[in-house]
């Protein structure tokens, strides 16, 4: 009897020999072949941080005091828009300026910090058109004494900063019935003229005080 030929199944193919599975058709790589580099993102130069701008400074010896600060010869200060702020690590601009007519209070004593002492300064000064001085010594007593201010009125020290006290007679706020006639008479309380006069000076003897504070202000440096 003949022996059974193998029976193949309706639709399969016989596989070809040698083969071993699924072809994916991609070529492999030689053995030894250096791999594709891929292309490295271009480099970003760094920005260089911005330096910090100049703040400028006027500088002066003492006997230029009187022309510079107090007599504005120039009108450079005001022509600044700004408060002068005069740095003075000797203590001698304090000394003199104490002794001038001007309002003087002294950021680090806590008498000159009373809030009446306070309000008496400005108004007086508003009303008799001279500078009120705000002597911060050797410490950042600005925002220390801004709280000081702050008792007297909200934004008190502020406003003077700015100028809004002078703008539509907002001093007045800052004036009691019981205050002097002085201050009371509207006949002759806060004439124009005099008024004109106040000025606001800041003092340190810090040799380099907040930026902020010194942006804000017509610097002064007393050499």
């Amino acid at each position: 009897m003949p022996p059974k030929k193998p029976v193949v199944k309706a639709g399969a193919k016989p596989k070809p020999k040698g083969a071993t599975g699924a072809s994916s058709g991609a070529k492999k790589p030689a053995a030894g072949a250096p791999a594709k580099a891929t292309a490295a993102p271009a480099a970003t130069a760094k920005e260089k941080p911005e330096e910090p701008k100049e703040i400028p400074e006027v500088k002066i010896v003492l006997k230029q005091l009187i022309d510079v600060l107090m007599n504005d010869t120039g009108d450079k200060i005001k022509e600044s828009g700004k408060w002068p702020l005069v740095i003075d690590e000797s203590d001698r601009v304090s000394t003199f300026l104490r002794y001038q007519d001007t309002n003087y209070l002294n950021a680090k004593n806590p008498g000159d910090m009373e809030p009446e002492r306070i309000r008496m300064a400005i108004i007086g000064a508003i009303r008799f058109g001279k500078p009120v001085v705000l002597d911060m010594m050797d410490t950042h007593m600005f925002h220390a004494a801004a709280d000081k201010f702050d008792v007297v009125q909200k934004g008190l020290l502020e406003s003077v900063m700015t100028k809004d006290i002078l703008v539509d007679q907002k001093y007045t706020s800052l004036v009691k019935d019981t205050d002097p006639d002085e201050y009371t008479d509207q006949s002759s309380a806060f004439r124009h003229g005099m008024v004109d006069g106040f000025r606001f000076i800041l003092i340190t003897s810090m040799a380099s005080p907040s930026p902020e504070l010194m942006q804000r202000m017509y610097v002064i440096r007393v050499q």
